[in-house]
């Protein structure tokens, strides 16, 4: 689907901004093979060097090509924003110089000029360290006991040649600096083998929670082998909760983790998101903070009698316009908090992001620190 929907950038791109170019055959054709190239990204990745989400290069390799990527798709929007100007000029009889001018050289060059400028700094969006945001949500369950207790989130932290040992690092540290009760992962930890991913992933045993660190798996667990990560994260101390739950004592007040698989899990042969199961023999009287990986079924958690879930999944949608596309397949579950009867559902942009796509406009990453407040 990606690669479908690339070749379209390239075919519009070729024919509507490169073929009218006032230059000679051979250059045009060369940078439509140019255009070619670089849409073709995914393909290559996915066929030639180890696979879609986790391909094994160099890390300034993946970063230039998703650079390059994404100047692609920037051009594509700006030239289809130019060719809509185009058409609603000519439709109200504009058939003087105005319409021709959008098609001249020098707005071609404007539109590669600024397409350059944003996928710059949409990429510095995407590899730079996560700011910490600090929230506070009031729960009215919440016993006086765990008023003030803190929890951060983890989610889509794609480790992975793109995000490689340093960064995971960094925000680790960063993590750590906030002294956390508690640590939840939610999800899209890891791309990757655990052999490949091994070094990358191992600041991750670093984290320190005062309560524990607990996770579950997301779709990108499943593409990198679900049994060998589960095993693999453990071995970092995070303690996996799929379908399943702890209830932790804190000041002699009952706080339930649990969590729920992922959706991918039908594609896998693997057991599909639970929540009663997830919920089997839990007391009635604890607070309930679910892990769910993506947004979608929250109504269905609520019902179940959750208190707060915590998800990611949707990386906030990236791009400002393209994220409300991302939000129509995630049952309109974006970014930041719902009230979902007397649940909270926060949704984070995450950590970091995949190598298939790594740019942000207008949608950076976060380290979630949630306080706990009793409302």
């Amino acid at each position: 689907m990606i690669t479908l929907f690339s070749l379209i950038f390239f075919a519009w791109i070729s024919l509507r901004l490169i073929m009218p170019l006032p230059v000679g055959i051979a250059i045009r054709l060369g940078l439509a093979a140019l255009i070619l190239l670089v849409s073709l990204k995914h393909f290559f990745f996915q066929h030639f060097f180890g696979g879609l989400a986790s391909p094994e290069l160099p890390r300034f390799i993946i970063i230039l090509a998703g650079w390059l990527y994404a100047t692609l798709l920037f051009i594509f929007v700006l030239t289809v924003i130019r060719d809509i100007a185009g058409y609603l000029l000519r439709f109200a009889g504009q058939t003087g110089s105005l319409r021709p001018a959008l098609t001249a050289w020098p707005v071609t060059l404007g539109i590669v000029a600024l397409s350059l400028a944003c996928s710059t700094f949409s990429l510095y969006e995407a590899v730079r360290l996560p700011d910490v945001k600090k929230k506070e949500v009031r729960l009215k369950n919440l016993p006086a006991e765990l008023d003030g207790l803190t929890i951060v989130q983890i989610t889509d932290l794609h480790a992975n040649a793109f995000n490689p040992e340093n960064q995971v690092r960094a925000i680790v540290d960063a993590i750590n600096s906030l002294a956390p009760d508690l640590i939840l992962l939610t999800g899209d930890i890891v791309d990757g083998t655990t052999e490949n991913r091994k070094k990358d992933i191992a600041p991750l045993k670093n984290l320190k929670a005062r309560y524990g660190i607990f996770g579950v798996v997301g779709n990108h667990e499943y593409y990198s082998n679900y049994d060998a990560w589960q095993a693999g994260l453990a071995e970092l101390g995070i303690r996996m909760l799929n379908n399943s739950h702890v209830v932790l004592s804190i000041h002699n007040a009952p706080l339930l983790i649990a969590g729920v698989t992922d959706l991918a899990a039908a594609s896998f042969g693997k057991p599909l998101p639970d929540i009663n199961k997830a919920l089997e023999n839990a007391p009635e009287n604890a607070v309930r903070i679910l892990m769910a990986h993506r947004p979608r079924n929250a109504a269905v958690n609520a019902e179940a009698g959750i208190d707060l879930q915590l998800s990611g999944h949707t990386h906030g949608g990236q791009i400002i316009g393209f994220n409300q596309i991302v939000k129509y397949f995630n049952e309109n579950w974006l970014s930041g908090w719902y009230d979902i009867g007397d649940m909270k559902l926060y949704v984070s942009p995450g950590v970091s992001l995949w190598n298939g796509f790594p740019v942000r406009f207008g949608v950076p990453s976060e380290i979630p620190a949630f306080i706990l407040r009793k409302g």
